[in-house]
């Protein structure tokens, strides 16, 4: 699924996959193999490949609307990648809107060091387990649950588990790019 959907932006956009492996520091041979369903694809690389196709890696999911404004969560959308440490849902009905809501589930001792977006966000962590340290710009700070964040998406820095339970957090995103 993921595949495809790139493949099909990709096209949408006029990219061959050299020109994506340029934009994306990626191999064209990688990428066709992602888009063939031949390869996973990690955080970072999903991440690089979504920028450069100017849409949040949300957008590689299914986007069959759903009938209720409820998103019930075994229904939840979620971001699979090679990635082990670290899992996304998508808590918002979808991503036509002018907001983004996802559950960011990592494990302890799991670390998501930030890609540049392709467009400027506002965004607001809210810790609802475990202890997230998170670096804005150069400033390191250490939350627990029921703490909360906001900041500009592009000073982002990096994010990652402390202790050893996991880490839950609600982020929110606007517009949706992640």
């Amino acid at each position: 699924m993921v595949g495809a959907r790139i493949r099909q932006r990709r096209k949408e956009l006029g990219y061959s996959l050299r020109e994506l492996g340029s934009r994306t520091n990626l191999t064209a041979s990688f990428l066709s193999q992602v888009e063939n369903g031949q390869s996973s694809v990690s955080l970072a690389s999903l991440q690089r490949i979504a920028t450069a196709l100017e849409v949040p890696m949300f957008a590689f999911l299914d986007n069959t609307e759903p009938r209720s404004p409820i998103v019930r969560a075994c229904e939840r959308p979620k971001l699979e990648t090679t990635d082990p440490e670290i899992a996304y849902e998508l808590l918002s009905r979808d991503l036509g809107g002018r907001l983004m809501a996802i559950m960011i589930r990592v494990q302890p001792g799991g670390r998501r060091v930030a890609e540049r977006l392709a467009q400027p966000t506002d965004e607001i962590m809210y810790v609802v387990a475990g202890s997230l340290s998170i670096t804005i710009d150069d400033q390191v700070y250490t939350l627990e649950p029921g703490d909360s964040i906001c900041y500009a998406g592009r000073s982002l820095r990096e994010f990652s588990a402390l202790g050893n339970d996991e880490l839950q957090v609600v982020c929110c995103v606007t517009p949706p790019a992640l």
